[in-house]
């Protein structure tokens, strides 16, 4: 595998689903990074800035500040082109709670990351499942996982990809 994120940071929701087994059975099938990161909700791409834990941490507390925790709940499997891979996203689907997590997403890119163009990368909350080469893969999983979200982290990619949490923020 070619890493390409080590040394990189990225803000993160770590759902605490009561059925999570289901979504790593999924994962160990179709993700290499199943066993080394929870499943998780991206609010922030991997990026590298010069600027301490410290300054972070203030920084999305003021953003977080009047957001208290919230419900989630996903349900459903879509597939993502990816074309510069010429491969699909394997996404669970967030049902309820998004609006919220664009808020969270939003925000993160207008007062921290605000050089980062994000209409580029087109945000859509989801759970990355893992990828495939097939446009067809049917993918069943019928349960619904929901949970209610009380926190956000900040993680440090290592050398294999592996999840380093520098810290957590609570809502």
């Amino acid at each position: 595998m070619y890493y390409i994120n080590e040394g990189k940071r990225d803000i993160l929701i770590i759902p605490k689903f009561k059925n999570i087994k289901i979504i790593q059975d999924v994962r160990k099938k179709y993700d290499e990074l199943f066993d080394i990161i929870a499943p998780h909700i991206t609010l922030a791409f991997p990026f590298k800035r010069d600027i301490s834990n410290e300054k972070l941490k203030e920084q999305l507390l003021e953003i977080v500040k009047n957001i208290m925790p919230f419900k989630i709940k996903c349900k459903g499997i879509t597939l993502k082109k990816d074309e510069k891979a010429n491969t699909y996203y394997i996404f669970l689907n967030i049902i309820e709670g998004k609006e919220i997590i664009n808020k969270i997403n939003q925000k993160i890119y207008q007062k921290i990351l605000n050089d980062i163009d994000i209409r580029k990368y087109n945000y859509e909350p989801h759970i990355t499942l893992g990828n495939t080469n097939n446009a067809n893969e049917k993918i069943e999983i019928n349960e619904e996982f929901e949970t209610i979200v009380n926190s956000i982290v900040v993680e440090r990619i290592g050398k294999n990809e592996e999840s380093i949490i520098e810290f957590e923020i609570y809502l």
